[in-house]
This record gives structure tokens, C-alpha cells and sequence, in this order.
């Protein structure tokens, strides 16, 4: 056991080690102005919801037969991680829409789950996703320049996106996460193409190569490649991350907020602590937003968070890995020997995961 935890900490040691090198690296450019996971980092992730949920809806649509079993799973998270970024929001701004796009989901999910073809249903879903996104995220803040810059980085290199959709798809032999890694990557082209005219030629020419040369990763679309190219999930990763710095250009925006990790755990605590008393007032789908808001930043390889507590403060990752999976759904789970906490109310797990941003805060010296 020794051994292993050795291994999983060099490991950890190893990416914060990497990712503070290219933050170094990154810093040496100009300073940009503005910071748009700090200043929006709830309705970012709410639009990253309701961008996946789309996505799982087109790759639900894409398939004419029935669906295996791991893409099942892998299709069953847009009823839970993409509806729950954002669907209280939505619950207190069209009561009848959420319900109505639940429905639909569940249909979606009810088909695939029984190996039934889900294309029609998931067909007549997606307009009511796009009904959701007008009301959750306001017109002017989606068409906003940094906010899609992040939005966009988001899709390229967060989990279940474009980088790591193809990755773990390395992982798993029959790829099912490679489906949705194409639905991310179908809206990383639109995306693009607005930002790409929004920019200077340089950079529009600078993004258009990069995206060219991550474009044959997906050509096959929903269904994976066979063979599958196993040797080039770090090419893909390397061309999302310098897309992201493209991004970062174009917006004049820092998108990588693992740069000052002290300031990210106050951040991830000041925006985890409103979700305390929402699931204490039986708020939950309004809390649940906000924690998943919170995990995506604590756990991304682009802040190195988590993986700087698993060698400074231990036992806050050990609790982290007890108590976000007690609120959300996720791969962050225990490791061999621990549990998830489910004994404890979702109010006192809330309260006990600002405790670890406390505790994670004063490991990166804050």
C-alpha cells in the first residue's frame, strides 16, 4: 500500500510539477486583463452543462441501433452531472421547462437503458436544451468574448470534453468515452468559427492551424475509430492546451486558474459556501450547481488543486473523496479502503468540503 500511495504521489507530483512549469511559461507573456473563471465561474459551468447534455443528446441522435452497454453509462450522465450544473436555475426561471426537458431526458435515458433506439427522442430534446440555455444564461453574457473563450476552453480540455473524451477512451476497449469527446468537439467547431472572426488574422490563423491538426482525431465522428490510434492521446492533449492559450490570446483572458492556487481555493470556498445553506433550506438542485461548479475547478489538471493536497494535506483529499461523490456525481471517489460518506446530511457534507478549501488554501501556503 505504501508503495502505491508513493506512486500516486509522485504521479500528482509530477502534473502539478508540469502544469506549474507551463504556468511559468505562460505567465512570461503579457499579463491579460481579465479572469473569466473567477469573475463567472457558476454560469460557465452552467453553460458547460447545458453544452454536454446537447452533445449526449447528438451522440444519443447519431446512433440508428441500440446502444452498448458502456456508452449507456457513459450517455447516462447527461441525467445527472449536465442537468444538475444548471437545472435549479432553470427550475426558479421556467418551472414547466425544467420539468418538460427532465421528461424528455429521462425518455432519452428510459429508451437507451431498455436497447431501444433513443434517435427521435433525443431529436425532439434538444430544442427544449436550447430553450434552457436563453433562460439560464443571459444572451449578452453567452456572446460575451471571454466568457466563450472559456466556455471553448472548457469543452476542449475539462472531463467528458474533446481531449479527454479521447483519452479515456485510450483507457476503456470499447471507447465509450470517445462519443463524447465528438459531441464536444462538434461545438468546439461552431464555437470557433464565431471566435475566429472576432479576432485578429494572426490569431485566427494561429487557431485554424491547431484546429486542423485536431480535426482527424474525430473524423470517424460518434463512432471510434477501429484501430483505434492509442499512441496519440498526448498529441490530442498538447493541441487542446495550446488552443486554450489561442483562446487565451484572442480574449485577453487567463484560462488557466491553477496560476495562483491560493486564490483558487478562496474562490472555490467563497462559491461552495451559499450551496451550504441552500441544501440546509432543502434547495438542493440549486446547491448541486454550485458544488459542481466547485469540483470541476478543485479536480481539472489545469489548477492542479487536488493533486497538490494529495501530497501537502492527505487527509483533506481523503475527505474531498468522501463527500463530493455524497453531493454529485463524478469519478472523484475514494481510493482503495475509503467510502463515501453517506450518513452524513448533504448540508453538513457541504460545510465539510468548505473545510477542505480552508485546509487545501493553507496547503498552497495561503
Amino acid at each position: 500500500m505504501q508503495f502505491q500511495n508513493a506512486k500516486r504521489w509522485l504521479a500528482a507530483g509530477a502534473t502539478v510539477v508540469t502544469l506549474l512549469a507551463a504556468s511559468s511559461a505562460f505567465s512570461q507573456r503579457a499579463a491579460h486583463k481579465f479572469e473569466p473563471y473567477y469573475e463567472t465561474m457558476l454560469p460557465i459551468s452552467q453553460a458547460f452543462g447545458i453544452e454536454m447534455l446537447d452533445a449526449r443528446l447528438r451522440v444519443a441522435e447519431a446512433y440508428t441501433t441500440p446502444i452498448n452497454a458502456d456508452l449507456k453509462v457513459q450517455l447516462g450522465n447527461m441525467a445527472t452531472k449536465d442537468l444538475g450544473r444548471f437545472y435549479g436555475t432553470l427550475q426558479q426561471k421556467n418551472a414547466a421547462l425544467a420539468a418538460e426537458l427532465k421528461t424528455a431526458v429521462d425518455a432519452v435515458m428510459k429508451a437507451i437503458n431498455e436497447g431501444q433506439p433513443a434517435a427521435a427522442l433525443a431529436a425532439r430534446a434538444r430544442p427544449l436544451v436550447a430553450n434552457a440555455y436563453n433562460l439560464v444564461i443571459d444572451p449578452a453574457l453567452r456572446n460575451n468574448l471571454q466568457f466563450k473563450s472559456a466556455l471553448t476552453a472548457s469543452l476542449l480540455v475539462a472531463e467528458d470534453g474533446v481531449s479527454e473524451g479521447f483519452e479515456e477512451a485510450v483507457k476503456y476497449p470499447n471507447r465509450q468515452q470517445y462519443p463524447a469527446g465528438w459531441g464536444a468537439w462538434e461545438r468546439v467547431e461552431v464555437l470557433w468559427k464565431e471566435l475566429a472572426a472576432a479576432t485578429t488574422p494572426a490569431l485566427a490563423s494561429e487557431g485554424t492551424l491547431l484546429m486542423d491538426n485536431m480535426r482527424p482525431f474525430y473524423k470517424t465522428k460518434h463512432l471510434p475509430p477501429d484501430p483505434f490510434p492509442m499512441e496519440d492521446q498526448e498529441e490530442l492533449e498538447a493541441l487542446s492546451h495550446g488552443m486554450a492559450t489561442v483562446l487565451e490570446n484572442i480574449a485577453d483572458a487567463s484560462l488557466y486558474v491553477g496560476r495562483d492556487m491560493i486564490r483558487l481555493a478562496q474562490t472555490l470556498n467563497d462559491v461552495l459556501t451559499p450551496a451550504c445553506a441552500d441544501y440546509a433550506a432543502g434547495r438542493d438542485a440549486i446547491a448541486t450547481e454550485r458544488v459542481y461548479a466547485v469540483l470541476e475547478h478543485f479536480v481539472s489538471e489545469a489548477s492542479g488543486l487536488s493533486g497538490a493536497i494529495s501530497i501537502m494535506a492527505p487527509a483533506a483529499e481523503t475527505q474531498a473523496r468522501s463527500l463530493f461523490p455524497r453531493l454529485v456525481a463524478t469519478r472523484y471517489q475514494p481510493l482503495p479502503g475509503g467510502t463515501v460518506n453517506t450518513t452524513i446530511s448533504a448540508a453538513d457534507a457541504c460545510r465539510g468540503l468548505v473545510t477542505v478549501m480552508a485546509e487545501a488554501k493553507k496547503a498552497v501556503g495561503g
